[in-house]
């Protein structure tokens, strides 16, 4: 929960109490959790000066202050109460949210994008009206002592025309955050392997801006469609929501209305923490008008839109993107448009947005400490500025126990299965030539999923003279299953209902290990033959997604 309100000496008795001598006070305005996050961010520019004393305060006017309060006070913080920071002797103020009210400011005030330019209409939080987003209230914009902060001249371009003072003294930096992505690259595998995703498995990335216009307001099921239909075995779905959903519905709401998501193994990015790290690693990005949309093509990852808000102001770099980017048609299966993106992506596809949006590329970082430094009249230190790799991304996840499981006898010795978290698959009829069955762990917790198995399985592994009387007692405990399995340390032992039992063994090793097909997949081989009439004996091969195991099957009287 970290410390209670952290009172920072920032008075005119300061020095009295303070370590480093004559601290010069930043003063760090949060109103909402996402200007929060951006403002936190930014101040990695005073990273190890002791010459900085940086305090915060929270403005908690805003429709989306949820949240914002708790994620300073878990950072730990020096952290003033509004009124009292108003009075703070500050020689420079930060904020990442431009309704801030900046009344009682003498100090140079930097206002920081929470985005990527000025890219959408918004309601405005004092008036009926919309207004673009990312621009200050109206009665700051000739104050002289604010600059605005943008990542490309066309964004000061774009403000000229009605705010002329503030395209005057606004600051083309650059996008640190982008900067950051760019250097994360090399640290693509590290990220993949945190969220749990493997080298054979594709990452498809969801991503959406808040209100009705962003995607999961146009299509809140489009999570479960993904999962649903994307085989498991070759795909991994995750989903960045910008904040606004989260605070303006509550955490627990959100994750309650992708709960089914959640159970077929939907990686939910919390947040605080991790989205670029899930950008980062995709394959292939489904977004909208949103600025997370704008920065994965600017890291040349594929890129679907999935809807594209009227609210998208025309002209800017997102209004670019939707012209590179292909549709996600909502009529069509998402598999092929999925491996259409991918595969038919060429490099560079969307420069054209990442130059309209993003300049002094490599270099933002080293800009903006200079200005901030700048505006405080001191030198920056040596090295200030320094581009860092983002932070892994670690969601909570949930461990996939049912399956529709098709399989296909593709040879005389060959077994392909295709399986689909069961959470989130609608019946359907199979394609020709298809063996369906459903499939559950023990452990599922779904009581109608456990009861309308045909195969309930337990990972194991269990040694063999466990493993046998555990498949006698599922079968027995669960009367509706044609077979029961569970994993030994050769591969999985299977019983079947008539009484049979079957040794399944992989050179792989026991399931659960990095290169073994788990015991659905192997006692999917089992089921196939059994429904084909076969006898479920012999030299098999399993094919799973991109993978192919040789497998041997053997059966004995029970």
């Amino acid at each position: 929960m970290g410390l209670p309100y952290v009172r920072a000496h920032a008075g005119d008795d300061a020095r009295r109490w303070t370590t480093f001598p004559h601290p010069h006070v930043v003063l760090a305005i949060a109103r909402t959790f996402t200007s929060a996050t951006r403002l936190l961010s930014a101040l990695a520019a005073f990273r190890g000066d002791p010459r900085i004393q940086v305090v915060f305060t929270f403005d908690d006017t805003s429709a989306f202050n949820a949240g914002t309060e708790a994620l300073l006070r878990d950072q730990d913080v020096c952290l003033l109460p509004w009124d009292e920071a108003r009075k703070a002797p500050a020689r420079l103020v930060l904020t990442a949210s431009e309704n801030v009210d900046l009344t009682d400011f003498t100090a140079p005030i930097v206002v920081l994008p929470h985005g990527i330019g000025f890219q959408k209409y918004v309601p405005d939080s004092l008036t009926d009206r919309l207004r673009i987003s990312g621009v200050i209230r109206e009665e700051f914009t000739d104050w002289p002592n604010v600059h605005m902060v943008v990542s490309h001249p066309a964004q000061r371009e774009q403000l000229r025309s009605e705010y002329p003072h503030l395209a005057a003294s606004a600051a083309v930096i650059g996008d640190p955050i982008h900067d950051d992505l760019q250097a994360s690259v090399r640290l693509r595998d590290e990220y993949r392997r945190r969220l749990g995703v493997a080298d054979h498995h594709r990452l498809v990335t969801v991503t959406s801006t808040w209100n009705d216009q962003g995607l999961l307001g146009q299509r809140p099921t489009l999570p479960s469609e993904l999962l649903a239909q994307l085989p498991h075995d070759r795909y991994r779905v995750a989903a960045i929501l910008h904040p606004n959903i989260w605070f303006a519905h509550s955490p627990w709401q959100v994750r309650h209305w992708l709960a089914d998501a959640l159970d077929a193994g939907l990686l939910l990015i919390p947040p605080d923490r991790g989205w670029q790290a899930a950008l980062v690693g995709a394959d292939c990005v489904i977004g909208d008008h949103g600025s997370v949309t704008l920065y994965s093509a600017a890291l040349d990852r594929p890129v679907l839109m999935g809807t594209f808000g009227e609210e998208a102001v025309p002209g800017t770099a997102i209004a670019q993107l939707a012209a590179s980017a292909p549709r996600l048609e909502h009529d069509h299966g998402l598999l092929a448009q999925v491996e259409a993106a991918v595969d038919g992506h060429s490099p560079g596809q969307h420069a054209s947005a990442a130059e309209l949006a993003f300049a002094h590329v490599g270099d933002s970082g080293r800009r903006q400490a200079e200005f901030f430094y700048q505006l405080l009249g001191l030198p920056p230190p040596p090295g200030s500025g320094r581009i860092r790799a983002v932070p892994a991304a670690e969601p909570k996840r949930t461990e996939v126990t049912a399956f529709d499981v098709h399989t296909t006898l593709t040879g005389p010795r060959t077994v392909a299965v295709d399986r689909f978290p069961a959470a989130v698959r609608a019946p359907e009829d199979p394609p020709p030539g298809t063996i369906r069955h459903l499939a559950a762990a023990v452990s599922e917790p779904d009581d109608a999923l456990a009861r309308s198995a045909s195969v309930i399985y337990r990972p194991g592994p269990l040694p063999t003279d466990r493993a046998r009387p555990w498949t006698h007692s599922a079968l027995t405990e669960n009367p509706g299953v044609l077979l029961t399995a569970v994993g030994t340390l050769e591969g999985c032992l299977v019983a079947i209902r008539d009484g049979r039992i079957v040794q399944v063994s992989t050179p792989a090793g026991s399931p659960g290990g990095p290169d073994a097909p788990d015991v659905c997949l192997l006692a999917s081989v089992v089921y196939a033959l059994l429904r084909d009439r076969r006898n479920p004996s012999g030299h098999f091969t399993l094919c799973a997604g991109t993978r192919a195991w040789a497998c041997s099957l053997y059966t004995f009287p029970d």
